[in-house]
């Protein structure tokens, strides 16, 4: 990791600063010299300069190519329930077929991103907690702490998702270098490669009881969905202890997040206001943002676009998930000029593309614990959770009462209505992954007048189940060569 994170970080930052100071000053703004040079001591001079910094850490993780947009894209080519049918590797084909190398072209821009928000949120941090005389609540000062903790460690996890094997297939599978520093000058390119599980337990350490109580919960009446609250870092939680199969303590978790209720519709989620009862944690966008940063661009009603939804093996092509009484079919839409079911459109803003991307929504929590209760056989309260998500979309109309379900039949109910309800949203990929399955794509050919599937990678090729890390990084970072 080079140098020019911080620099990049500081760009932000002062644009943050730069705006708020235009906006706050009066007519004699123009008489005045501009400061030019802006250290450390002016970010923390006041608190609207703090909470610009604070600003720019959320910007960093809001990146098109990371958390707005980048991680829909990446785990849904990974997936199943699409098709990318072109050969164009700015479009991830690779990320599809499973050959990302060290050069590929969508591998830096999502290595770097993800350590640029890395570095804004330990050099913030470190900044807040080395100075006892800032200008803010000591209240504040601990949230945004806790905040930073947090956007660098769902970092970590979004990173360590494509280029460590799966801990339930190895704990110790060698990840990404780990910086718990700020990088702030030259020397510091040296970083060892954690494993999944080193990693996986910082997290847990980052995040414990009074960390979380240092963020806003959702009893507040001025609850924010755009940053990291105790619900979110419950469900990041939640996440881990899934993927390390310790299911009590993914309940746990998931157990915490109260006051949240589902949306009327699902269509509720992707139109303003995006403020819900569901919406937990996600990423705001603005017209100034417009642009390749929003995955409406990746998932677009458009003759031609890449990212099709896979009709031949793919959840919609089973029946059950495919229901004319679905609401979730609304976003299946029709190439005209074929009259094929084509593209799923939740970001359907083409124009504009406000929409803000979910990181965390109450019907993952409901269908997390579904699946966690599922582990440890209690299996009506399981089925009970998955009923009510199915229920939201499928009022009336559905061809089999989930609440009646046991053994397989209800564990691949879950892992389907995982599928069905966050399509487009990159859940699927993160969920083969963290179970350590095969990655499957549709085949040419049928058997039985069914398409047949291909396996892409299993996790014990972790050249083909994984992406390799940068060239660039492996340069400057001879422990990443390992």
């Amino acid at each position: 990791m080079t140098i020019k994170i911080n620099h990049t970080f500081l760009a932000v930052v002062v644009a943050n600063v730069f705006a708020i100071a235009v906006s706050s000053c009066g007519d004699d703004f123009l008489d005045k010299n501009p400061k030019l040079a802006v250290t450390e001591d002016d970010l923390l001079s006041t608190e609207e300069l703090i909470d610009a910094t604070m600003a720019g850490v959320y910007t960093r993780f809001k990146n098109g190519s990371f958390a707005g947009g980048g991680i829909a894209v990446i785990f849904d080519n990974r997936g199943d329930d699409y098709a990318n049918t072109g050969n164009n590797t700015y479009a991830h084909s690779d990320t599809y077929n499973m050959t990302v190398g060290q050069n590929s072209p969508m591998n830096p821009g999502f290595f770097q991103a993800g350590y640029l928000a890395i570095n804004a949120a330990n050099t913030l941090k470190e900044a807040l907690e080395s100075r006892s005389d800032l200008p803010i609540s000591e209240e504040k000062r601990q949230q945004y702490i806790a905040s930073c903790l947090f956007i660098r460690d769902i970092s970590w996890y979004y990173l360590a998702q494509v280029y460590s094997q799966p801990y339930v297939y190895s704990p110790d599978s060698k990840a990404i270098p780990i910086h718990t520093e700020a990088v702030v000058g030259p020397g510091h390119n040296e970083a060892p490669l954690w494993t999944i599980g080193q990693i996986y337990n910082q997290i847990i350490a980052d995040l414990n009881a009074s960390t979380i109580a240092a963020l806003p919960d959702r009893s507040s009446a001025d609850f924010d969905s755009t940053v990291p609250s105790q619900p979110a870092a419950h469900m990041l939680l939640q996440r881990i202890y899934m993927a390390m199969g310790q299911w009590d303590d993914a309940i746990a978790e998931g157990e915490k997040v109260t006051g949240f209720t589902l949306s009327t519709s699902v269509r509720d989620l992707f139109d303003a206001p995006y403020h819900s009862g569901e919406n937990i944690y996600s990423m705001p966008f603005t017209d100034s943002e417009r642009g390749g940063g929003n995955p409406a661009g990746y998932i677009s009603s458009g003759v031609g676009y890449i990212d099709t939804i896979n009709t031949r093996t793919g959840i919609v092509s089973l029946p059950e998930y495919h229901l004319a009484t679905d609401t979730r079919t609304q976003f299946i839409k029709v190439d005209p000029a074929s009259g094929r079911e084509t593209w799923y459109e939740k970001y359907d803003e083409n124009n504009v593309r406000l929409e803000w991307v979910h990181i965390f929504r109450y019907a993952e929590t409901l269908l997390n614990l579904a699946e966690s209760y599922y582990n440890i056989g209690q299996e009506t309260k399981a089925a009970a959770l998955l009923y009510q998500v199915r229920v939201r979309s499928i009022p009336t109309g559905d061809v089999v009462d989930v609440r009646t379900l046991t053994g397989d039949a209800l564990k691949t109910y879950i892992y389907n209505e995982r599928r069905a309800e966050f399509m487009g949203e990159g859940i699927r990929g993160l969920d083969i992954a963290r179970r350590a399955e095969n990655f499957v794509h549709p085949a040419a050919t049928r058997t039985d007048g069914k398409w047949d599937t291909v396996i892409v990678a299993t996790p014990d090729d972790k050249a083909s189940y994984c992406w390799a890390l940068p060239a660039f990084e492996v340069l400057v970072n001879t422990s990443a060569a390992e």
